[in-house]
């Protein structure tokens, strides 16, 4: 599923599987209106989607190289002042120019290691200095 909203729907409790690219699940306005919650993407793969006004805490994601960025409007500030390799600073700069609502944004590090001609270990380093980094292995 490529660039869908999913933001009239309740996720609680549910298996999603399959391919989620540009994808938000939740709402930007409540999570009255749309939310996810104890959901397992163990076995999803997650680029480039976010969760809206969720507890992140109580979803499982799937294992490296996806990653997620918990509140990435707090690590905005480091993103912007650090320095990365061209292409990641493009993609860390989408991920973190979000509203406080935004509550994970997360990412294939895969792509973004081949986008950036840089070693999978090289993003993971690069990542885990990120406040609010979620890397499961």
């Amino acid at each position: 599923m490529r660039d869908y909203q999913f933001r009239r729907v309740h996720f609680d409790g549910v298996k999603l599987v399959g391919t989620f690219i540009g994808c938000d699940f939740g709402s930007w306005d409540s999570a009255d209106i749309g939310s996810i919650a104890n959901c397992d993407f163990t076995d999803a793969v997650l680029d480039g989607c976010r969760f809206l006004n969720a507890d992140v805490q109580s979803i499982e994601l799937p294992r490296w190289p996806c990653f997620a960025i918990e509140n990435p409007a707090e690590a905005r500030e480091y993103v912007m002042r650090t320095e990365w390799p061209a292409r990641t600073r493009i993609t860390l700069d989408v991920y973190t120019d979000v509203d406080p609502e935004c509550s994970a944004s997360l990412g294939d590090a895969a792509r973004m290691a081949k986008q950036a001609g840089l070693s999978l270990e090289d993003i993971r380093q690069l990542l885990l200095a990120i406040p609010g980094i979620r890397i499961r292995d």
